[in-house]
């Protein structure tokens, strides 16, 4: 399965059975899936729907969706007459007549909203279907920008664990050297100091100093946690999370050994390890 970018755009069009949709979607970084849907009132019922069609395609991220719906039909009309009101319009009128005044005709039915004209809403049922279809489309065309996109975040990534495993191997090599540099700098030491020790002395103060900068360990760790990296993003999406968790514990395992760093050559290639898994944090946070 491939790897998808979080952001990303998907439009459709569609009409049908008397209705036109248009719908847009826009993806953005989220730690989790969240919604928000902008839709007509009177098809409000048809939040939940939409919600559950879009949790099939997105994973992970903030999507914005604007949903229009209009009838491309023309509508039935609805007259409504407040009879109430019409009668009480009509015995106050009656009684003024009665009282002596003297009133202009009046149209009682085109006044204070006696009677109204809407026209009728379209039923839900009806619209549900074509509507759903339209979010689906819409969909597709984002998940294909997002999976687009993940290409390149993927070939990206790729080249920068090439260029991790190039530092780990320099860390190895100079890590393998630690030795011979710390009894090269404790001889130089006690020549300068005018010190005669001991052969065997020498070589425990040598291995004492030597563990304590050793850093096998940790670059064995760090070379798993790369390997687990290539493995997720073969996995492909849903996979932002897990490798968000590997690239902290690629983080501390590099921290780890800046700290025992003893050597010039060691802490170069810690900077340069740093670096390339810093641009990778700011990738990872864009995968799906």
């Amino acid at each position: 399965m491939p790897i998808h970018s979080m952001t990303g755009y998907g439009q459709a069009v569609l009409e049908q059975s008397g209705f036109r949709v248009s719908v847009e979607l826009k993806t953005v970084n989220h730690r989790f899936a969240e919604f928000q849907i902008r839709l007509a009132k009177e098809y409000a019922v048809l939040d939940e729907a939409i919600r559950d069609v879009l949790s099939h395609f997105v994973a992970r991220g903030r999507c914005d969706g604007f949903i229009s719906i209009e009838s491309t039909r023309a509508r039935d009309k609805q007259v409504t007459v407040d009879w109430a009101l019409l009668s009480e319009l009509v015995r106050v009128e009656h009684e003024a007549h009665a009282r002596g005044f003297e009133l202009a005709p009046v149209n009682w039915l085109t006044e204070m909203d006696v009677l109204t004209v809407e026209a009728v809403q379209d039923d839900v049922d009806e619209v549900r279907g074509v509507t759903l279809m339209a979010v689906r489309q819409a969909c597709e065309n984002l998940v294909f920008m997002r999976a687009r996109e993940g290409e390149r975040l993927a070939a990206d990534l790729h080249q920068k664990l090439v260029n991790l495993e190039e530092t780990i191997q320099t860390l190895t090599q100079s890590s393998q050297r630690t030795g011979q540099k710390v009894r090269a700098r404790l001889l130089e030491r006690m020549k300068e100091l005018q010190l005669n020790v001991p052969e065997d002395r020498l070589l425990t103060e040598v291995a004492l100093l030597a563990e304590r900068s050793a850093v096998d360990e940790e670059l064995v760790r760090l070379s798993s946690h790369v390997r687990e990296f290539y493995r997720s993003l073969q996995d492909g999406s849903p996979v932002g999370r897990r490798l968000d968790f590997v690239v902290q514990e690629m983080h501390r395992e590099v921290n780890t050994i800046a700290s025992k760093a003893s050597d010039f050559d060691i802490s170069k290639a810690v900077v340069d390890a740093k670096t390339v898994i810093e641009q990778m944090r700011e990738q990872v946070q864009n995968i799906e």
